[in-house]
């Protein structure tokens, strides 16, 4: 039967052995989540890029559609602008003659 010192001794070398094990183990967990992390994150960038890319490309369409809606109002109001003036273009010809006549 062992002695208590070497039943201590060996305790000793099981609580080291324990403690190495341990020590690894959570080197290991520390490592593994490092690299979960990582790989989490650049899942979430790529996601972010692609989702970016897809409301960029739709704000970009929203807004080609509104400019070329506000051009077309605005040559609408240029057309109407160039049709009153054609109508009054005769009178004003005939006012200006008149006055360089007299």
């Amino acid at each position: 039967m062992p002695t208590v010192i070497e039943r201590i001794a060996a305790a000793e070398a099981d609580a080291d052995v324990i403690r190495r094990n341990a020590t690894e183990a959570a080197r290991v967990a520390c490592a593994e989540a490092e690299e979960a992390a990582a790989s989490s994150l650049r899942i979430a960038r790529e996601e972010a890029k692609a989702e970016l890319a897809l409301v960029s490309a739709l704000a970009e369409g929203e807004a080609k559609s509104k400019a070329s809606l506000l051009v077309a109002e605005r040559a609408a109001e240029a057309d109407t602008v160039i049709a009153e003036a054609n109508k009054r273009m005769g009178k004003a010809v005939e006012h200006i003659v008149e006055r360089i006549i007299k």
